[in-house]
């Protein structure tokens, strides 16, 4: 079975990699545990990570692991993380191709134009 990375929200400021491992430990074995701290200081944001090598010790700890040193915890299932390339090849995708910019232009010129004879014939 694949690995299953838990989303664990709710973590006190003083949280810590270690201890954050070692609560989920109890359920098994943990691949990846982390805090998310801000950026150049230690002072937890909130909010972790922790993948298990086997799904049925995820699972396990959805629904076992309840609080972190007296303050309850938000488990869920990370969601996939989008990748930059996935986001150009989409983005690539969506873009109009070099023939429709082309009409989107010519649209707007012969437009413009149209508005300049309409404008002239109203001054006759």
């Amino acid at each position: 079975m694949p690995a299953l990375t838990i989303f664990v929200a709710s973590l006190p400021e003083s949280a810590t990699n270690e201890r954050l491992e070692e609560i989920f430990s109890e359920i098994g074995p943990v691949k990846q545990c982390f805090v998310v701290r801000e950026k150049g200081t230690e002072k937890c944001r909130g909010f972790g990570f922790v993948t298990y090598s086997m799904e049925e010790d995820a699972r396990r700890a959805l629904k076992d692991v309840k609080e972190y040193d007296g303050k309850k915890l938000s488990l869920s299932v990370a969601k996939k993380k989008i990748r930059d390339e996935k986001k150009t090849e989409k983005e690539a995708a969506s873009a109009p191709s070099q023939d429709e910019q082309e009409s989107v232009k010519f649209k707007k010129k012969i437009s413009k134009q149209a508005r300049l004879v309409v404008r002239n014939l109203s001054f006759k």
